[in-house]
């Protein structure tokens, strides 16, 4: 597959979550400075839960990995009445385990804790299906409990903690 083709997966559909009135898309290239400001509006500590460091914005050449649908899926959620005005993204990349997606995902923080990222992970995991992948995987703080909560949810095995990282992982199939 090309990496101008879309992927099945990465469908056009826009998906609403009506509990936080937002709507959520495929992201394109055209989102980048978008995803900046995102990233420049959310806490150290926000940032910190999604990177395992103080990142303050990606590179053009990692977005473009990013927004390829041949490696990966990725996701822009906004309000319902501001389209500009990214409030989430959500990320599967394809792992070197042939069956396998890594997801990412990072929430403005005004935008935490509405059941956004619960819904969001949903999604990505029915899409990972799509992709091809047997399996979701995450690597995230120890003390991230909202992304734990959310992995337990989905049947993560609880996650044996020896350090500030822990790695779950979800099947999809």
């Amino acid at each position: 597959m090309n990496a101008t083709a879309p992927h099945p997966a990465a469908a056009t559909t826009v998906l609403s979550h009506a509990e936080t009135q937002t709507l959520t898309r495929p992201a394109t290239l055209d989102d980048f400075d978008a995803v900046n400001a995102l990233h420049e509006r959310c806490s150290l500590q926000t940032r910190f839960a999604r990177y395992q460091a103080a990142r303050r914005a990606l590179r053009l050449a990692e977005f473009h990995h990013l927004t390829r649908p041949d490696s990966s899926l990725t996701w822009v959620t906004y309000p319902e009445d501001d389209p500009h005005q990214l409030v989430a993204t959500t990320n599967l990349v394809r792992t070197t385990e042939a069956c396998a997606a890594e997801l990412g995902i990072m929430i403005e923080d005004a935008w935490q804790s509405r059941g956004l990222g619960t819904s969001l992970v949903q999604y990505a995991r029915r899409q990972a299906r799509a992709f091809g992948c047997s399996s979701m995987v995450v690597m995230t703080g120890s003390d991230n409990v909202r992304m734990l909560k959310i992995m337990r949810t989905l049947g993560a095995a609880p996650p044996a903690i020896h350090s500030s990282t822990v790695d779950l992982a979800v099947p999809v199939g």
